[in-house]
C-alpha cells in the first residue's frame, strides 16, 4: 500500500511498476530490475522523492523505486525463481520486515533473478487504488500438497543516537526534526517447506545489516546566553534530547517575560541617565554533497503476486501470492 506517498513517489512507483509489466523470462534468461526500469531521469517519467544517500535521506530522482523491487522480490520468490542477486537497504525500512527487502541503487545495487523452469514466464505488474502487485504466471510443476512461507528472524537490534545541530540563525527555543531516527539492524530470512502440513525443510535464505542513522534535530540559540549554550551543549555531549528541549524551552520564556520597572526608581518627569536601555544583538550564521542512492521510504507497501494455483503468505506488510512453479529443493541462502 503506497496510498500515503507523496505525489512524486507514487508515480515513480507506478512508472517502475509499468516498465516492468510485461516482461517475459525465458527459461535460462537473468532478468535485471535496474536494467528494466532505467535510465532513472525525469525524461523516463521519474520525479523527485526520499531516497536513502549516505546514511541520510534526501531528495533524489525516482525515490521509491525500491518499494516496486521488494514487491518484484517477494512475489519471484515464493515463485521460486532462483535469485542471482539481491541487496538489503543500508537502513532499515518500515515497510516489510528485515531481510524482506530488496534495494535499488544505479548498477550498485540491483534485483536479478533467473527463470529456472523449463518453461517462459510472464510477469505482470499493476496498480489500482494505492495498491502495487505482481503477478508471476508460468506453468505450475509442484505438487497441490506442497507449501512454502518465509518468516523474517530479528538477530540484534542498536538503538540510534540524536545528533544535535546548533543554529545561530534561529531563536531560542526553536527545534525541530530534520531526519528521524533508523534502528540498526541485524536479521535473516528463513524459508520453510512442508508437505501435508510436514516440514520438510527450514533453512536460511537470506542475511541482511541495516546501519543505524541518527535522529538529526535542530536547536536555534540565538538570543541565548554562553551560559545556556553550554548547558544545551553539555546535555546533548549526553545524548540527552530532553534536557536539550527543556532548556530552550525555559531560555525562550525567560527571554520573552515582560521586563518589571522597579518600583523605588518611580517616574518624575526628569530624565534618568541610568535608564538607558541595553543593547540586544542577534548573531547569525548557519553552517551550511558516487550519487548513488536506495529508494526506499517509510511508506507502507504490501507485496503480492498471484497465478494458477495460489498459495498466500501474509506479513504485516506483504501480502504476496503466487503461481508457477514446480518441484525444486529450496534455496540456500544468497
Amino acid at each position: 500500500d503506497f496510498s500515503s506517498s507523496a505525489a512524486g513517489r507514487a508515480a515513480n512507483v507506478k512508472n517502475a511498476c509499468s516498465l516492468i509489466n510485461g516482461s517475459v523470462i525465458y527459461p535460462g534468461e537473468q532478468f535485471s530490475v535496474y536494467e528494466a526500469i532505467s535510465p532513472i531521469t525525469t525524461d523516463n517519467g521519474y520525479q523527485i522523492a526520499g531516497a536513502y544517500e549516505n546514511g541520510q535521506v534526501v531528495d533524489s530522482v525516482g525515490g521509491g523505486v525500491c518499494q516496486v523491487a521488494t514487491t518484484l522480490y517477494n512475489a519471484v520468490i515464493r515463485a521460486e525463481l532462483d535469485i542471482v542477486q539481491r541487496y538489503n537497504h543500508s537502513m532499515i525500512v518500515s515497510y516489510v520486515k528485515p531481510s524482506d527487502d530488496a534495494a535499488i541503487a544505479g548498477t550498485y545495487k540491483d534485483l536479478k533473478f533467473k527463470n529456472n523452469l523449463d518453461n517462459p514466464v510472464y510477469i505482470e505488474g499493476y496498480c489500482s487504488g494505492g495498491i502495487i502487485t505482481f503477478n508471476v504466471y508460468g506453468v505450475e510443476t509442484r505438487p497441490a500438497n506442497r507449501k512454502i512461507s518465509f518468516r523474517s528472524e530479528t538477530l540484534s537490534e542498536e538503538d540510534p543516537v540524536t545528533q544535535f545541530n546548533f543554529d545561530a540563525g534561529q531563536p531560542i527555543g526553536y527545534f525541530n526534526t530534520e531526519q528521524s531516527a533508523h534502528k540498526g539492524v541485524t536479521a535473516r530470512l528463513w524459508k520453510t517447506v512442508t508437505v501435508d502440513g510436514t516440514v520438510q525443510s527450514d533453512e536460511v535464505f537470506n542475511n541482511s545489516k541495516y546501519k543505524s542513522s541518527p535522529k538529526i534535530v535542530t536547536v536555534g540559540t540565538a538570543g541565548a546566553s554562553a551560559e545556556v549554550v553550554a548547558q544545551l551543549q553539555a546535555a546533548a555531549a549526553a545524548n540527552d534530547e530532553g534536557s536539550v528541549k527543556s532548556i530552550a524551552a525555559s531560555a525562550a520564556a525567560a527571554a520573552q517575560a515582560p521586563q518589571t520597572q522597579d518600583p523605588s526608581r518611580a517616574d518624575t518627569g526628569h530624565p534618568d541617565t541610568d535608564d538607558r536601555s541595553e543593547c540586544s544583538r542577534t548573531d547569525t550564521g548557519r553552517a551550511d554533497t558516487d550519487y548513488r542512492s536506495e529508494c526506499s521510504r517509510s511508506d507502507t507497501e504490501h507485496a503480492a503476486a498471484a497465478a494458477g494455483r495460489t498459495d498466500t503468505v501474509s506479513t504485516d506488510a506483504v501480502n504476496t501470492q503466487h503461481i508457477i512453479i514446480r518441484n525444486r529443493k529450496t534455496h540456500e541462502k544468497r
